[in-house]
């Protein structure tokens, strides 16, 4: 009989560690995402009517960028990184007159540049201009393959670098 009392007082103690622990964890995910910007109001942003429209404001968004991270302005850079990112995102939606082959490069472009933004943003936000110059090159080489993937604005980003 006590062998069943303390078993049932262990599972008592295991499940209510296992709900504080998942309380708790979820407590810290909503803080972190809170911490990180979490809601950053930049769903409101025009969508774009073309491809070139996007590239036009993602073009003047790497710019921006560019010139906070050299400026050493890296506290802007988190902002800029977030509404550079939803530039981004929109552009896939836009381009369906591209080729297949392109499209798919373009989204995976896409992807691989919202990761490239996060880390440089989150380097910027550590007050880390080596790392944040570094991870800005990244971001630089993948907007050069998304525009390569559009015949008219190639020009116009071998003309921005």
């Amino acid at each position: 009989m006590k062998t069943n009392v303390y078993s049932l007082r262990t599972a008592a103690l295991l499940a209510g560690g296992l709900l504080l622990f998942s309380a708790n964890s979820s407590v810290r995910a909503a803080d972190e995402k809170k911490a990180h910007g979490g809601e950053h109001g930049h769903a409101d942003m025009a969508k774009p009517a073309s491809s070139a429209a996007a590239l036009e404001t993602i073009h003047k968004l790497h710019a921006e960028l560019a010139a906070q991270v050299k400026g050493k302005q890296l506290k802007a850079v988190h902002e800029t990184c977030e509404k550079l990112t939803a530039a981004a995102n929109a552009l896939p939606a836009v381009s369906k007159d591209l080729p297949a082959d392109k499209l798919k490069r373009v989204e995976g472009s896409v992807k691989n540049l919202a990761k490239a933004l996060d880390t440089l943003h989150d380097a910027a936000d550590d007050g880390n201009q080596a790392n944040s110059e570094k991870h800005l090159k990244t971001v630089d080489s993948l907007l050069t393959m998304i525009s390569s993937q559009y015949p008219a604005m190639s020009d116009h980003a071998k003309k921005a670098h």
